[in-house]
C-alpha cells in the first residue's frame, strides 16, 4: 500500500505539481463510504482537474473538482476548487470553499495531505479576504411598494440584504429596482479589489400606471394592473330619438366577440410564456449546479431556446390582451351609443383600460 501511495503521488507531481489529490482519495476514512468505482472515478476527475488548473482552464477545473468532491470528500478537492474560483474572479465563492476547509475538524488518523490542504487554505484565505469588495444597496421613493425587488446582475437580492453591506466580487455589476406602479433607471457600478461602495436606486410613480377616477371626482389615483395602457376617453354622438341603431348594436356584438377571442389568446400565450420561463429557469439551475454553463454547452443552448420561446409567447400575449381590450371597449361604446334615448343621459364618457391580464371600462353614463 505504501508503495502504491508513493507511486500515485509521484505521478501527480509529474502531471503538474498537484501532490495532494491522490493521498486524499486513498484515505482510510473514505474507504468505507464509497465503492472502488467511485474512488477510481473521483481520482480520474481530480487528475483531469489538476491538468486543467495547471493549463489555465479554470472553469473546467471547477467542473472537475466539483464532480470529484461529490463522489469522495477530500479537502484537496475543495482547495483546488477555491483556487480555480479565485482565478475566475469569483472571490466570494472561493472564500466559502476555503472556509469549509479551515472549519473542518480533522481526525487524528487524517492523512498529511488533508492537513497540508487545511494549512494552505488558511494562508490563502487570509490573502483573499482583503480583496473581496462590499456593496450597500438602498432604494428611495418606493416606500408604498409592496412587491419591491432589487436585481443584481439579473438575480434578485434577498430583502434582508437591502440597506446593509454585502460581500461581492470585484468588477462591473448592474443594479435595478422594480415594483408595480413604479419606474426607475438601472445603475451600473464598478468595484475594485477590496472597494466599499453604496448605491441608492431611485423609483418614482409611473403616471401611465395610474387610473383617474370618474369625471368630476378628485382623489388619489389608483394603480392600474401591470402593463396597463393609458386611459382613453371617447365621447360618441348622442343617441338619436328614432330608436335603437341596429347597425351599431350588431357592431357592438362583433366587437365583443373579437375582444373575447383576443383575451382568450392573450391568456393562453401568457400561460405558455410562464411555462417556458419556468422550464428555462429549471434547466439554468441544473446547468449552474453542474458548473459547466458555457456558450456551446447543449444545456445552455436549451436555456437560450426556452428563453426565446418565452419572450415570443409573451409578445403574443400582450398583442392578444391589447386586441381583446380594444374589442371589449369598442363593443361597450357601440352598445351604449345604440341604446334608445329614453332613460339615457345626453352624453357619457367611457375610459377603457387595457393591460396584461386585465381589460375593462370606467366612466360616467
Amino acid at each position: 500500500m505504501v508503495r502504491m501511495l508513493g507511486t500515485w503521488v509521484s505521478t501527480l507531481r509529474r502531471a503538474g505539481g498537484v501532490t495532494l489529490l491522490g493521498i486524499g482519495l486513498l484515505a482510510p476514512r473514505e474507504a468505507t463510504a464509497q465503492t472502488d468505482e467511485q474512488r477510481a472515478a473521483a481520482r480520474a476527475l481530480a487528475t483531469d482537474g489538476a491538468k486543467a488548473f495547471n493549463e489555465g482552464r479554470w472553469q473546467e477545473a471547477v467542473d472537475m473538482f466539483t464532480r470529484a468532491e461529490s463522489l469522495v470528500h477530500a479537502p484537496p478537492h475543495l482547495l483546488f476548487l477555491a483556487r480555480s474560483q479565485e482565478k475566475l474572479g469569483r472571490l466570494v465563492r472561493a472564500r466559502e470553499a476555503y472556509l469549509k476547509i479551515t472549519k473542518e475538524t480533522l481526525s487524528a488518523a487524517a492523512p498529511q495531505a488533508f492537513r497540508d490542504a487545511q494549512a494552505s487554505a488558511e494562508q490563502e484565505l487570509r490573502a483573499l479576504e482583503p480583496r473581496i469588495a462590499s456593496l450597500t444597496v438602498s432604494v428611495e421613493g418606493a416606500e408604498g411598494a409592496s412587491d419591491l425587488t432589487v436585481m443584481i446582475d439579473g438575480q434578485p437580492m434577498p430583502a434582508a440584504l437591502l440597506g446593509v453591506p454585502r460581500p461581492i466580487d470585484p468588477g462591473d455589476h448592474k443594479l435595478e429596482a422594480v415594483a408595480a406602479g413604479y419606474r426607475g433607471q438601472p445603475a451600473q457600478v464598478k468595484l475594485l479589489d477590496g472597494e466599499r461602495k453604496a448605491v441608492a436606486l431611485t423609483l418614482e410613480r409611473d403616471p401611465n400606471a395610474a387610473l383617474a377616477g370618474p369625471a368630476g371626482e378628485t382623489g388619489t389615483p389608483t394603480a392600474a394592473p401591470p402593463g396597463a395602457l393609458a386611459p382613453v376617453s371617447t365621447e360618441p354622438p348622442p343617441a338619436t330619438s328614432s330608436g335603437p341603431n341596429q347597425g351599431m348594436r350588431i357592431g357592438s356584438y362583433v366587437a365583443f366577440g373579437v375582444g373575447a377571442v383576443g383575451l382568450g389568446l392573450g391568456t393562453y400565450f401568457l400561460i405558455d410564456s410562464r411555462g417556458k420561463r419556468s422550464d428555462a429557469d429549471a434547466k439554468n439551475d441544473q446547468c449552474e449546479a453542474q458548473l459547466r454553463c458555457t456558450a456551446n454547452d447543449p444545456l445552455a443552448k436549451e436555456v437560450d431556446d426556452l428563453d426565446d420561446q418565452a419572450r415570443s409567447a409573451l409578445t403574443l400575449s400582450v398583442v392578444g390582451f391589447a386586441v381583446g381590450g380594444v374589442g371589449i371597449a369598442t363593443g361597450t361604446v357601440l352598445f351604449l351609443a345604440s341604446a334608445p334615448k329614453e332613460g339615457a343621459q345626453a352624453g357619457f364618457t367611457v375610459r377603457p383600460v387595457i393591460g396584461l391580464g386585465a381589460a375593462g371600462v370606467a366612466g360616467t353614463f
